[in-house]
């Protein structure tokens, strides 16, 4: 397992396409202003966070990430999404999706089943920054789950 996550070289472009500029999300995140001009972006969790707040504290819109997961172009997507497209089931889905997880970032997706109905847990581990602490939110954003780093997301659902 990496201690890094890996943010898409996409995500400029997608920001823009909605609407936003990636300057002011990575000011507002307290990120470095060249991150998004790197040929690989490597994050830390913390920065990892730092982003998402500062994506979600540049707009207005409540749907903004389910817009930002959403890719309407096949030929835009990812390996991961495309494994996990061709997949017998959701199941086997999100276990591709773990198996790549556990490659390529700090997180681990678990399936525990119950009568035929399956949990799918998410856990975020924390690394170390990349550069020196990012300051905190000023505007009282929830900080548990970041100091904790440790985000356990469920949800049931039937194969």
């Amino acid at each position: 397992m990496t201690n890094r996550f890996r943010v898409s070289s996409t995500l400029p472009r997608k920001l823009e396409e909605l609407g936003l500029s990636p300057k002011t999300v990575l000011r507002q995140a307290g990120l470095p202003r060249g991150l998004f001009n790197l040929d690989r972006i490597l994050v830390g969790t913390e920065e990892f966070f730092a982003l998402h707040r500062g994506i979600a504290e540049a707009s207005n819109d409540p749907a903004l990430g389910l817009k930002l997961g959403t890719e309407e172009r096949v030929e835009r997507y990812d390996p991961v999404k495309l494994a996990a497209l061709s997949a017998r089931s959701f199941r086997d889905a999100v276990e591709r999706l773990s198996r790549y997880k556990q490659l390529t970032c700090p997180e681990e997706i678990r399936l525990i089943e119950l009568d035929h109905r399956f949990r799918a847990l998410l856990e975020i581990l924390k690394t170390q920054p990349l550069q020196a602490p990012m300051p905190r939110p000023g505007r009282g954003t929830a900080k548990k789950g970041v100091s904790t780093a440790k985000v356990v997301r469920s949800c049931l659902t039937r194969e």
